[in-house]
């Protein structure tokens, strides 16, 4: 049965939907079929006008990570939710663009999915549990090197910089004029400020903090 969550569906309602699969269109009309003033159209790419959508469903299943993190970018400013997403990607997309609004295992049912996508439609959002406290957990890390951030030194987030940018040790030294004592040392101090276990932690924080215009 549909409750009052899905009540939002009966009025005009323009769901976009990014996916290869013609099954899962299908499948999707199937569980709208109680609503049919909402409309669900598919496209295999992003195409012009799809930001106007409602909501959009990324199925992640007919697109390679990279290729979902690019779409994700696109449409930053569009309520987006994964549809057909299994539990480590979606949990690898929502850490890294934890403004999604939903997320749809694959084996989600009518009923599941016809609730959660008029709470998302109501300005909700429709989570996993485990994911919720993913995402929470990762606020949390966030709100933390934030702070632990302003302690660094502009040096200290210039190499880091470089260092999720691939460069080694060596390149970065080359790069920068230092040693490469100098290189491993700084490392090894902002590393400590952060709470990073690695490298690539602590230049993704920095990163997504300050961005390289920021150092």
């Amino acid at each position: 049965m549909f409750d009052e969550a899905t009540a939002v569906l009966a009025s005009s309602t323009r769901l976009a939907l990014l996916s290869d699969s013609e099954e899962l269109d299908a499948l999707l009309h199937q569980h709208l079929q109680g609503c049919p003033q909402a409309r669900l159209t598919r496209s295999n790419m992003f195409r012009s006008g799809i930001t106007d959508a409602d909501l959009v469903l990324l199925d992640v299943c007919s697109f390679a990570h990279e290729e979902c993190l690019r779409l994700l970018r696109q449409l930053r400013d569009t309520p987006t939710a994964l549809v057909n997403a299994p539990v480590d990607q979606a949990r690898r997309l929502l850490v890294q663009h934890p403004w999604i609004k939903g997320v749809f295992y694959p084996n989600a049912s009518r009923t599941n999915f016809s609730r959660g996508v008029g709470v998302i439609l109501e300005g909700g959002d429709w989570l996993p549990r485990a994911l919720m406290e993913k995402l929470l957990g990762r606020y949390r890390q966030l709100t933390h090197a934030s702070r632990a951030i302003d302690d660094l030194s502009v040096r200290e987030k210039q190499i880091l910089a470089l260092a999720g940018k691939g460069l080694s040790n060596s390149e970065i030294a080359e790069s920068l004029h230092l040693s490469t004592h100098t290189i491993k040392s700084h490392i090894h101090n902002a590393l400590g400020k952060l709470g990073a276990s690695n490298r690539a932690q602590g230049a993704s924080l920095v990163l997504g903090h300050v961005g390289e215009s920021g150092i």
